[in-house]
């Protein structure tokens, strides 16, 4: 979904849209959507920025961080981002980043992608660890078997080499 500011009045403008299973796509494979996407807000004018507010509602499948499992995760986040054209982020001459910029996106010609929003919203949302649940086993270093479905014999005698110099020394 686009934005085209030129038909952009001075108050701005409300949008809402449904993305079905599969019509954002995500570079990483780990992740899909397994119920719509419902992203819903407005845009605004705010002198030489535009302002986007609004909210994301989705359901995406991630693999556990420890046995690769699916996992669902829910997603329902809310965002305010500023958008400046590219003449006007070069034009601006600050040396440091400051926490402003952190919710600042740039744009050319005049046209804001809202789907590139919607994908990166969703991403920012995703928790930075994802466990199918708290006390998950994960996979066995050496045959690979997921320990939460069964046990194996497997023993890991492997030493991690950043500890390996340790064991030659005597007291």
């Amino acid at each position: 979904m686009r934005v085209e500011l030129e038909k952009l009045g001075k108050n701005g403008t409300g949008f809402e849209h449904v993305y079905q299973l599969g019509e954002l796509v995500f570079d990483e494979d780990a992740i899909r959507l397994t119920l719509p996407a419902e992203v819903n807000g407005s845009v605004k004018p705010d002198g030489r920025h535009v302002r986007v507010q609004g909210a994301v509602r989705t359901q995406v499948e991630v693999e556990c961080d420890r046995c690769l499992q699916p996992i669902a995760v829910t997603v329902d986040a809310e965002f305010n981002v500023s958008y400046v054209p590219a003449n006007v982020y070069a034009e601006d001459e600050t040396p440091e980043l400051n926490e402003d910029d952190l919710n600042m996106s740039v744009f050319d010609e005049d046209i804001i992608d809202l789907d590139d929003l919607a994908r990166e919203q969703i991403l920012l949302a995703m928790p930075s660890r994802s466990l199918c649940r708290e006390d998950c086993k994960g996979l066995c270093p050496v045959c690979g078997i997921n320990r939460n479905m069964q046990a194996c014999e497997c023993e890991s005698t492997e030493v991690d080499p950043r500890w390996a110099a340790l064991k030659d020394l005597r007291f």
